[in-house]
């Protein structure tokens, strides 16, 4: 698949996940968001999104969007959870793992190896690294022209 049809592919299945940015969230918060869906699962091959329902990736993105949201300068923060409709809006099969950090060297090899470690499988592992601006208290304020963070 050459790269021209796998961003088409990719865009063809984040449509929907867009449209939902679009229909759920405020007006104010629309564009900021479409564009972080973009980034977030930028590279993400289309085939795995393609085996995922709209809904869950909406979700995910989300989620870890808000998660995001505050973060002290130079600490990761990580969290672990399984997914339900009723408490999170969403679901999974799996259990997520959500990091946000400082964007490091080895962190892919690193995560990877503990979760291999623990004897656990890796079903998708979606890696954007983000611009952020955070004001002084370490809240997220937008997209672009901040600080480099892995998602």
């Amino acid at each position: 698949m050459t790269t021209t049809n796998a961003a088409a592919r990719q865009e063809e299945f984040l449509a929907p996940v867009k449209t939902q940015v679009q229909a759920k969230l405020p007006a104010e918060q629309r564009e900021t968001l479409a564009t972080f869906v973009d980034h977030y699962f930028g590279q993400v091959d289309p085939e795995d999104l393609a085996e995922r329902d709209s809904g869950d990736l909406y979700g995910a993105a989300l989620s870890h969007w808000h998660f995001a949201r505050k973060r002290e300068p130079g600490r990761a923060r990580v969290r672990a959870f399984n997914p339900t409709i009723s408490e999170h809006g969403w679901q999974s099969t799996h259990t997520i793992i959500e990091i946000v950090t400082d964007d490091m060297p080895f962190l892919v090899d690193t995560v990877t190896m503990e979760v291999n470690r623990n004897g656990l499988t890796l079903h998708l592992f979606v890696h954007p690294i983000v611009d952020v601006q955070r004001d002084a208290g370490g809240m997220l304020l937008g997209l672009n022209g901040g600080k480099r963070e892995s998602f």
